[in-house]
């Protein structure tokens, strides 16, 4: 028998794109193939968000390094206000994530500085 031949994997880049709802609503993700992606979310079977907001036209398309890379900017894009999006969308610029970004869902808590009663002894 002789040895399978591996066929080399090609590289596919993640993208981030922007889709405006029909009520005007504008929905951030990432997908490796934006047109499926965008497909499925007008099938019904993408996002709950979309689902309920659609149909759905992709307004903008960026290509991203890796997994991780996107899902910062996707996190960057999504907590811009409408108006700020809307600009970003347009062509105006915006600065790339720091590269050790960290998203406010992985920070840590501050403890709370509360003192805590002690019981008293012989109660």
């Amino acid at each position: 028998m002789s040895p399978k031949a591996r066929t080399p994997k090609t590289k596919v880049e993640w993208h981030l794109y922007v889709a405006e709802c029909a009520d005007g609503s504008y929905y951030t993700g990432i997908a490796k193939d934006v047109e499926k992606r965008i497909e499925a979310h007008n099938s019904g079977k993408g996002a709950k968000y979309t689902a309920t907001h659609g149909p759905v036209q992709l307004v903008f398309q960026e290509p991203q390094a890796d997994y991780s890379t996107a899902l910062r900017r996707e996190y960057q894009i999504k907590t811009l206000p409408k108006k700020r999006k809307t600009r970003f969308i347009g062509g105006e610029a915006l600065p790339p994530p720091a590269e050790k970004a960290k998203m406010t869902f992985q920070r840590k808590k501050r403890k709370s500085k509360r003192r805590r009663r002690r019981k008293k002894a012989g109660k």
